[in-house]
């Protein structure tokens, strides 16, 4: 585990537009948002990624930009297009259309070790810290992958 303070969800949300003090809310898509923005600032760039707490939302926004994604059906047939600094988008079957999102940090023999907030040991979409995981396989990922490398 690399963070498990409840404080820093509350930085995470409000970096990606929302008020944690209005409800309660998954903030995976926020850390991923919230660390692109940090090292964006460090940078002296614009952040480039979509800010939004949703996850399925930005797959799809991002879409609609243009912003290059690799399909789940699309890594099935070629596994390669996985790389490490791709954002991975899981749908997770929820009625409200709730997913769980993090960063590829690498690809090894069909698993990725990644980098995940509101996640635990389990690979929980509702847990209690950031973590590095590394037991999710490449076949897991069943949406894809957003890949802001090239902006």
């Amino acid at each position: 585990m690399l963070k498990a303070n409840n404080h820093q969800d509350t930085k995470y949300l409000r970096a990606a537009g929302l008020d944690p003090s209005t409800g309660h809310f998954a903030w995976c898509a926020a850390f991923v948002y919230f660390c692109f923005n940090e090292a964006a600032k460090n940078l002296g760039r614009k952040n480039p990624v979509i800010k939004t707490a949703g996850v399925l939302d930005h797959w799809e926004r991002a879409e609609r930009k243009g912003i290059p994604e690799v399909s789940a059906a699309k890594v099935v047939v070629d596994p390669s297009l996985v790389r490490p600094g791709q954002i991975f988008v899981i749908d997770v079957g929820d009625p409200g259309g709730a997913g769980h999102t993090g960063f590829v940090e690498e690809v090894a023999a069909g698993k990725l070790v990644t980098i995940e907030g509101n996640t635990n040991d389990g690979g929980s979409a509702e847990g209690i810290g950031v973590f590095r995981r590394n037991s999710r396989r490449i076949a897991d990922i069943n949406v894809g992958f957003i890949d802001y490398s090239g902006r």
